[in-house]
């Protein structure tokens, strides 16, 4: 593949993440037309003197509600799909997943526990620290459980993901047990995901940590197509293998746990959105990265819209509907890759 094409194709996708989030900007409970919408986008940034036609209470539902709301899921759903991207090269196998590995449950375990010690309410970053924490302690321990006796195929991978999310899960259960009960709801809804009630805050919070880690992980391209290419062969051409490695997983968790901390558990994003673009744009980091923050923002902000418009009376749980488009995904790419083994 050409560099003009893959670049054509990239801003195909940056095209789609645009008319999506204009689309969910304007989709909801209450509709805003196209024009005034952008009208009033233009006269905030001081690119047009009309006054705009939303009127106070659409202005109001577009800056207070609508627009921080689709740019958080912008995020959230690009950082997921760039860490799994990340995670498969690590792993050398293309159905890795920050969820299937264990960091979205080590991560919840790690948010949940910030709450339960009251440390949410009293320290504004405890959220996403703790979060992160929780993530980078699973992703290692799975790491190093299915690594022990040598190359981590992908069998063990999984089952060994799906041990350490059980006992993390498990902690958790008991966390919430001990949980004030006026607590209690709310972190249940957050362990569902979604997006409700968030505001230019959590924008801001999410943006420091997940840009940041999402533009060092582009930076490190070059040493995660290496890596990705079996430790021998990445040691052989000069790389410390176990410092990227490790340096790697860290940005990893850092990302899966700032966006878990500000939507909640996610699944399969970080599967979906890199799997199903490697062939659309080739496996190099420098384009697959890039490709993967697009389209898992896109994939994001349209199962947002549909968490909050597919029941007039209830607001879906957003993790649900990520999992239900993602576990039919994973079964088919599954029994594909089994084939070609």
């Amino acid at each position: 593949m050409t560099n003009r094409s893959a670049r054509l194709r990239i801003a195909a996708l940056a095209g789609a993440l645009a008319l999506a989030l204009l689309l969910a900007t304007a989709w909801g409970s209450v509709a805003l037309p196209f024009n005034g919408i952008l009208g009033a986008l233009l006269a905030k940034l001081g690119l047009a003197s009309d006054p705009s036609t939303l009127g106070a209470t659409g202005e109001t539902i577009l800056f207070t509600v609508r627009l921080p709301r689709v740019l958080l899921a912008a995020l959230v759903g690009g950082g997921l799909a760039v860490v799994g991207a990340v995670l498969q090269a690590i792993f050398r196998n293309p159905l890795a997943d920050a969820g299937l590995l264990g960091v979205g449950a080590g991560a919840a375990l790690g948010a949940v526990l910030a709450v339960h010690l009251g440390l949410a309410s009293t320290v504004f970053f405890a959220l996403p620290l703790a979060a992160f924490a929780g993530a980078l302690s699973a992703v290692l321990g799975v790491y190093f459980i299915a690594g022990a006796s040598g190359r981590a195929s992908l069998h063990g991978l999984l089952l060994t993901g799906i041990a350490v999310s059980a006992l993390a899960g498990a902690l958790t259960s008991m966390l919430l047990v001990a949980t004030e009960e006026f607590r209690v709801k709310t972190v249940l809804f957050w362990l569902a995901g979604g997006l409700d009630g968030r505001g230019w805050t959590h924008v801001q919070a999410a943006a420091a940590f997940v840009l940041s880690g999402v533009a060092l992980l582009v930076l490190l391209g070059r040493p995660i197509d290496v890596l990705s290419l079996g430790e021998d062969e990445a040691a052989s051409l000069g790389l410390p293998v176990r410092a990227t490695r490790l340096s790697l997983l860290g940005l990893a968790a850092l990302v899966a746990g700032a966006s878990t901390a500000v939507a909640g558990s996610l699944p399969f994003v970080g599967l979906m959105a890199p799997h199903a673009l490697r062939p659309f744009v080739g496996p190099l980091s420098r384009r697959l990265l890039p490709a993967a923050f697009l389209g898992g923002a896109t994939l994001v902000v349209l199962a947002d819209l549909g968490a909050r418009t597919l029941s007039p009376r209830f607001e879906l749980p957003l993790g649900a509907l990520t999992a239900c488009v993602g576990a039919p995904y994973f079964l088919l790419a599954l029994r594909a890759n089994e084939g070609r083994g």
